[in-house]
């Protein structure tokens, strides 16, 4: 359940309509939100499919993402359906909160951290710039995704990237705005994380402790892999 709590943490039908934002327009969208991005809040849809049962579970809630400095962010989801769960991604460390026992688990990706916050920030701040250093990039359609016109965009990460293990990442940004309405993540076997953004806000008013957990004194702590 953690790793696919960390896995976020590091994400329709075709309209036809009009052509796809380009390449060069998507990265001047990009690089102008680099700029100006601070903090979103939204509601947010998760599908975690498990190829080999072919099996797609699904969770709902909201997200919170304050940006820390360039490069750096911390974040908070709150699910309600079908379970309740807060996760929070601070401090180097992902936490898994679980009311119904009460249980906080706990992972230090002291490692990995900044390979996280790249892949959280794809189209949520990072420059075209940095996302080339990391990624090959191609426009590869139009779709619209609650309504919103969006870009589609694939990203395959380099030979010498240590997200090899990533086979490719997908991005649908609102070509209104250059933000992402959707990100899906692929991992090997079939596998993939997917995470849908409706009611986007872009800046509102937000403070670390928005995005931190708020945990009862007697929770259980966890250190999952320890």
């Amino acid at each position: 359940m953690l790793t696919r709590s960390v896995s976020l943490i590091l994400a329709c039908a075709l309209t036809g309509y009009a052509a796809p934002l380009s390449l060069t327009e998507i990265f001047a969208k990009l690089d102008q939100n680099a700029i100006t991005f601070r903090s979103m809040s939204a509601k947010l849809e998760r599908v975690d499919y498990t190829a080999v049962i072919k099996d797609a579970s699904k969770e709902s809630g909201s997200i919170l993402m304050l940006k820390k400095k360039a490069g750096a962010v911390e974040m908070r989801i709150d699910f309600s359906s079908p379970d309740t769960k807060q996760i929070s991604y601070a401090d180097k460390k992902v936490q898994s909160y679980l009311p119904k026992i009460n249980t906080v688990q706990i992972v230090d990706v002291g490692k990995i951290d900044n390979l996280i916050s790249q892949g959280v920030l794809i189209g949520f701040g990072t420059t075209s710039k940095e996302l080339q250093k990391t990624y090959s990039i191609r426009v590869i359609g139009e779709e619209s995704i609650n309504s919103k016109l969006a870009t589609k965009l694939e990203l395959i990460p380099r030979a010498d990237s240590p997200l090899m293990k990533v086979r490719k990442i997908e991005v649908w940004l609102a070509e209104s705005d250059g933000y992402p309405v959707r990100q899906k993540l692929y991992q090997g076997a079939g596998d993939y994380n997917q995470a849908t953004y409706s009611e986007l806000k872009i800046n509102p008013p937000m403070q670390e402790s928005d995005v931190r957990l708020n945990l009862p004194k007697n929770v259980k702590k966890e250190f999952p892999g320890k």
